[in-house]
């Protein structure tokens, strides 16, 4: 009993102990200091603290300070690898950039970094900030920043990105400069070029690698191009020298490898304005354009959880408006279109008139529009002449592309739904006054296709082919190539040609539906004959019946056709035809070529045909 009770007092004793020690020794392992007027350069970027506040840092004042030294020799990626802290504070901080002739100052108010190990911050924010920009072709630009604030700061990936240059033959990995962000906003002016404002903002995950160059180099490249041709004023139609042709090619390269290393992760941003005045051309006034965007996400924070999406887009000019409820994309990617300008860009002696531009077309995925309607003022054809503004609309457009071969896609489809045009009258357009007479003052219009290639079998299924339109009617038609090879999405013209000149048609299906059409071309026809609606009726099932019965001749598919068209056009509703090939392998363009009578090719097919 005495010993066991002894044994506990003696462990408690040495935790105590323990306990003790790491009380005494914690002031030494952890230094707190402030720092007056630290001074720096970062990734390019000169950075001035007036007033800097360490607490818990495993490195003394003078040992903290050191690390912002640039004289040392040591990288700048190594030093932010030592930076450690449990909290650094600081009034104000200041980001001096040079871009070209532009200079940029930032500073940012109340800057509060925690927990800050290996070159890592863990949690960051400021309470706000300014901006300034001079030196740029448009004026002095200012701006307001709101609260912001981060996680997981990579300080060190960071120095790389902007100071270092990846080794020849090495392909860098890409690493996050941060795991998340957060901003309240901001509000700039951009001097002669308009304003611009955005609410809140988020992202996460937004990766870079260190590329062939120095990050802050390329920007100073790009903005120094960029201001030059604005200053020159140069027309891009004009025929360039071939020192400025070099000059291209190599911002081209510039531009390209920035694509390359950055990996934006997925974020939103929220509530962007801007009123922008667009650089006159000669002897032309600027333009103001007014937009605004409720909504802009990227990667998980889409529709669609990739890809980018642009919500809620309203735009507008001195004479023309509209809005866009919708533009995304998911499944894109330029990544075979800068790899294809890298290898033309890299040629010393690179012919752009004969560029394969097969190689270029990017992985297309799904690109989709809703929700679009544009205003634009209507000029009458009289001096004065009032007339109401042109609109136009369009419910859907989407494009689904997949499984591409040398750049074209062999699955394909395409959807147009509600797209709404005016009908405009001019002089000399009788087809206009015709569709104005017979009450389409606007037009309603859809389309539809959808087709694709199966490698296995060399055919080419036409699933769906649709056009139509409200209150006229509707076209269907879907069938099957047989015989289709590779050799069509070849990027050699010839041998695409060959290939698709050796396609059979194996079958063909198609639907005409009416949806008022006809009986307004009856009205509109018996009002300028002076007739009766029934009479031009009969005229037209009479011109069926005996026009078509003698043009395609006294074989059984032509008279199952006849009849079929004739029926219709007495009685307007559906109209199905289906044709077969007699042969098995198809009918093809040199068997059409061979037939010396067109009638000739009921021979070749089954026909059937029926009216409803």
């Amino acid at each position: 009993m005495i010993a066991s009770t002894f044994g506990s007092l003696t462990r408690l004793t040495r935790i105590a102990g323990t306990a003790t020690l790491i009380v005494l020794v914690q002031p030494a392992l952890a230094a707190d200091f402030q720092i007056d007027n630290l001074k720096f350069d970062f990734g390019g970027a000169a950075i001035t603290v007036p007033k800097i506040a360490v607490k818990g840092s495993p490195l003394e004042r003078e040992a903290f300070i050191a690390l912002f030294n640039a004289t040392t020799g040591e990288s700048t990626a190594s030093r932010m690898s030592r930076l450690g802290a449990t909290e650094i504070t600081a009034p104000e901080l200041s980001i001096v950039q040079e871009l070209g002739a532009q200079k940029q100052t930032t500073i940012y108010r109340d800057i509060r970094f925690s927990e800050i190990r290996d070159g890592r911050i863990a949690r960051g924010e400021a309470a706000g900030g300014t901006l300034a920009v001079t030196g740029a072709p448009t004026g002095t630009m200012t701006g307001e920043l709101k609260r912001m604030g981060f996680e997981g700061m990579n300080l060190r990936q960071i120095a790389r990105v902007f100071s270092e240059k990846a080794a020849p033959g090495v392909e860098e990995q890409a690493l996050p400069l941060y795991d998340r962000f957060e901003m309240d906003g901001y509000a700039l002016d951009l001097g002669a070029a308009g304003k611009m404002s955005m609410g809140k903002a988020s992202g996460r995950a937004f990766k870079v690698k260190v590329g062939s160059e120095p990050l802050g180099e390329l920007f100073s490249r790009i903005v120094a191009q960029a201001e030059a041709d604005q200053k020159s004023g140069r027309d891009p139609t004009a025929k360039r020298t071939p020192e400025q042709t070099e000059a291209d090619k190599r911002i081209g390269l510039a531009l390209l490898s920035l694509f390359e290393t950055v990996d934006y992760g997925s974020g939103e941003v929220r509530d962007v304005a801007m009123n922008i005045v667009t650089p006159p051309k000669p002897n032309e006034k600027p333009v103001a354009v007014t937009m605004k965007i409720a909504r802009m996400a990227y990667g998980e924070d889409t529709p669609t959880k990739s890809g980018f999406a642009l919500e809620g887009f309203d735009f507008a000019t001195e004479d023309a408006k509209g809005t866009i409820g919708l533009i995304s994309y998911s499944g894109f990617s330029f990544g075979s279109t800068i790899k294809g300008w890298k290898d033309v860009l890299s040629q010393p002696d690179a012919d752009f008139d004969n560029i394969d531009y097969r190689s270029l077309i990017p992985t297309l995925g799904t690109i989709r529009l809703t929700g679009l309607t544009a205003e634009a003022p209507q000029k009458g054809a009289k001096p004065g002449q009032a007339l109401p503004p042109l609109r136009i609309g369009l419910g859907t457009f989407e494009i689904k592309a997949s499984d591409q071969l040398n750049g074209i896609p062999t699955n394909l489809a395409m959807t147009i739904d509600k797209l709404q045009v005016p009908v405009v009258e001019g002089p000399g357009n009788p087809a206009v006054r015709d569709l104005i007479a017979m009450g389409y003052r606007n037009l309603d219009l859809s389309a539809k296709l959808d087709l694709g290639w199966n490698a296995g079998s060399n055919e080419l299924a036409i699933r769906n082919i649709a056009v139509g339109g409200a209150g006229m009617g509707q076209l269907q038609a879907s069938g099957t190539l047989g015989n289709v090879t590779k050799d069509l999405f070849s990027s050699d013209t010839a041998l695409a040609q060959i290939a698709a000149l050796g396609a059979t048609a194996r079958n063909v299906q198609a639907k005409l539906q009416n949806l008022g059409l006809f009986e307004k071309l009856v009205e509109n026809e018996a009002r300028k004959s002076n007739r009766k609606p029934d009479e031009v009726k009969r005229q037209y099932a009479m011109m069926a019946s005996l026009g078509l019965a003698a043009i395609l001749g006294p074989s059984d598919g032509a008279k199952t056709l006849a009849a079929a068209v004739s029926r219709f056009v007495a009685q307007p509703g559906t109209l199905t035809v289906e044709a077969t090939a007699k042969t098995a392998s198809g009918l093809g363009l040199a068997d059409v070529i061979a037939i010396a009578d067109p009638t000739e090719i009921f021979d070749k097919i089954n026909l059937k045909a029926n009216a409803q």
